[in-house]
């Protein structure tokens, strides 16, 4: 077999190694060294590879629910923490402490949005449909809203006049 299909097979073995610790971890440096590959080769295989960088963004999108989910967990079950009281553990108490994560999550929002954008999860158009469709509902309700109020107004003032 020639080098170049050696390092080919190869290369198509460390892509799928590190996009799979990637979606498991949402880390590329990690991934990289994972895959037994340098960080700026991971990063010139997706520039050179269109399909290459499709399953980047999926395995990130992916690495970024999880993370959701693990943080949904802490944050419904909290953690487990010992307590120390003069060098020894004296009981174990559940904290529930998230800040750092969730705002790793907002940070990530956009990213994970457009990941599912490029993998034709979301399409824009019945994106802008459906807030269209909630903004005229929300119209409706508020134009309803002020009707009712018009109404409950004229009879009070209706009656001062008698």
């Amino acid at each position: 077999m020639a080098k170049s299909k050696t390092r080919g097979v190869c290369d198509d073995r460390r892509k799928v190694k590190f996009l799979s610790k990637l979606a498991t971890s949402s880390h590329v440096a990690n991934s990289a060294a994972a895959a037994g590959v340098a960080v700026s080769t991971v990063y010139k295989w997706r520039e050179r590879d269109p399909e290459f960088f499709r399953a980047w963004m999926q395995a990130l999108a992916a690495g970024y629910e999880l993370l959701e989910m693990d943080l949904l967990d802490r944050a419904r079950n909290g953690v487990e923490k010992p307590v120390f009281h003069e060098g020894k553990q004296v009981a174990m108490v559940r904290q529930f402490r998230d800040g750092i994560g969730v705002k790793l999550l907002l940070a990530h929002k956009e990213m994970v949005a457009l990941a599912r954008v490029a993998e034709g999860q979301i399409n824009p158009e019945e994106v802008r449909a459906s807030l269209d469709r909630k903004l005229a509902d929300m119209r409706e309700k508020l134009l309803s809203g002020r009707a009712l109020a018009d109404q409950r107004a004229k009879p009070a003032a209706s009656s001062d006049d008698d």
